[in-house]
């Protein structure tokens, strides 16, 4: 009691009401709560990245083995050409001046290069003739092998 006579009364402010073994519940739930709305910000913040590039459809094989090389043209088709790209240089398949500069930059660079292999990452949507035009200008140039890219369907260890 206090010297006044009377005694304060004790609330348990927002919690005083719902049953007694809930009040513990209700006084996670903030907490609770923050823990879920980091978890799904976590899981979706992978969702919301995009980086800037070209969509690039490989065909997908049964072979697994490669080669390492130094030196990659990528071939991808257009509306009513096939473009290959080496060496951050543009040439169109259909062009004869483009394929023949193409052939001397290739050539150019298997005389400096180590491997004389070349990695043509093609596009399901090429045309196997465009792919034989690839490998021909590739032969020309003094290039010994050319292989061609696969997509990965399963991850080796």
């Amino acid at each position: 009691m206090s010297p006044w006579g009377w005694t304060p009364e004790r609330t348990l402010g927002i919690w005083r009401y719902g049953a007694v073994w809930m009040r513990p519940f209700a006084a996670a739930i903030p907490w609770l709560t923050v823990m879920l709305l980091l978890l799904m910000l976590y899981l979706v913040s992978g969702t919301f990245t995009a980086a800037k590039g070209t969509l690039f459809d490989m065909p997908s094989s049964g072979l697994s083995e490669g080669e390492a090389t130094g030196l990659v043209a990528l071939a991808m088709p257009r509306a009513h050409e096939t473009l290959v790209f080496f060496d951050d240089s543009r040439y169109v398949l259909d062009d004869a001046a483009s394929v023949r500069a193409f052939g001397e930059h290739l050539a150019e660079r298997v005389a400096r290069s180590e491997s004389k292999t070349l990695l043509v990452l093609a596009d399901r949507r090429i045309h196997g003739g465009d792919l034989m035009d690839i490998a021909a200008v590739a032969k020309n140039g003094g290039v010994a092998k050319v292989l061609f890219a696969q997509k990965r369907t399963e991850v080796s260890e």
